[in-house]
């Protein structure tokens, strides 16, 4: 659990201890373009930390801020587009559907705008805390909520149509919720009790559960579940990846391995980044293809880009890997103590965002 640990650590220091790192070498991959502070206004105490994540459509960039500031700059040059002040802490990432993004923050209201001039659709409360991105499907939407509840509401009215609310008996959880996965009449959900669980689409109901972490604390399993070879990836960062078949929830196989970063899926094989700093590529049968120690720390988010694997890490680190020797061909440092990043890495073709916990926005090239 030390990746636990270090969130903690993070969330516990004082802002004082804020500054610089040392200046930075020319990087030979990552070009970074520009980046924007989105700091919250405090004056002392515990560090805000940003778990949020970028999303990039139409040559548009829209963040949230911890200050509860949702804006659009544009992609190549940072030049802020609009802005809107909701009032409340944005901690999860946009979804896009039909010219809008809907978005929540962490007093359970929904606002759903026009994504070229933030024009308010609608706005509607939800009664818990959004963290994650709602999930858009044939014209609907699933909202994951702090209070372990599942809400499916139409897209184009905000009509709610049914709320699943799972009763968590365990105390003790990362407060991480996964991103629910639709396949044919499921929702695939991860709860925070260590279950993962099928919904059906039109009614809400539990077709099956499936136990997949045995821990007594911590059990959440909030990976973002994938499907790979017809079964459902998905688990816990306190336990083993598990591959389960969608139809019954029934576990196919657990593979050796532990991760905090979200299962990656390239062709036929998982890309998975571990608790204790390592690149695997390992197959959908779960043998481990190749494997690499990158860093001394757990490695908290994956991507591909520019034909390299891109890795972050607890010590504030980009790494670039080539897919081929797995050796680092280039490192970017975030550039300011306890940076680290939570969320998913957004690609284009051409450029790349991510969001650190130290509140900063950093485009790349």
């Amino acid at each position: 659990m030390r990746y636990f640990f270090l969130l903690i650590l993070i969330s516990l220091v004082a802002c004082g201890s804020f500054k610089p790192s040392s200046p930075e070498k020319k990087s030979r991959f990552f070009k970074n373009i520009w980046t924007k502070n989105l700091d919250s206004k405090y004056q002392s105490g515990n560090l805000p930390i940003g778990l949020g994540a970028p999303r990039i459509f139409n040559d548009i960039v829209f963040m949230g801020s911890l200050d509860g500031v949702m804006s659009a700059f544009d992609l190549e040059t940072g030049r802020e587009l609009w802005k809107e002040n909701e009032k409340t802490q944005l901690g999860g990432p946009v979804e896009f559907f039909n010219d809008h993004i809907a978005y929540g923050g962490m007093n359970g209201r929904l606002f759903v705008r026009h994504y070229l001039s933030g024009k308010l659709k609608y706005a509607i409360d939800l009664a818990a805390p959004i963290e994650s991105a709602p999930v858009f499907y044939n014209d609907h939407l699933f909202i994951y909520l702090r209070g372990h509840q599942i809400v499916h509401m139409d897209a184009e009215t905000g009509k709610i149509l049914w709320v699943y609310k799972r009763a968590v008996p365990v105390t003790t959880t990362l407060q991480r919720v996964t991103r629910p996965l639709v396949i044919g009449n499921k929702v695939i959900v991860g709860f925070a009790d260590g279950f993962l669980g099928a919904l059906s689409l039109n009614e809400g109901l539990l077709l099956w559960e499936s136990k997949l972490v045995d821990n007594s604390k911590f059990v959440d399993v909030d990976l973002n579940p994938i499907m790979a070879g017809g079964l459902i990836i998905t688990g816990s960062p306190s336990g083993e990846l598990k591959a389960i078949n969608p139809d019954s929830g029934a576990i196919s196989r657990s593979f050796n391995v532990s991760v905090m970063a979200h299962p990656y899926l390239k062709g036929e094989q998982l890309i998975l980044g571990t608790n204790d700093g390592e690149l695997v590529i390992m197959g959908l049968s779960g043998e481990i293809l190749k494997k690499v120690k990158i860093s001394s720390q757990a490695i908290s988010a994956l991507t591909w880009w520019k034909g390299m694997f891109v890795a972050a890490t607890y010590e504030g680190k980009l790494h670039a890997v080539d897919p081929l020797t797995l050796r680092v061909s280039d490192t970017f440092e975030l550039g300011y103590d306890f940076s680290a990043v939570f969320s998913d890495i957004v690609t284009t073709e051409d450029f790349m965002a991510l969001y650190s916990s130290r509140n900063r926005l950093y485009l790349f090239q």
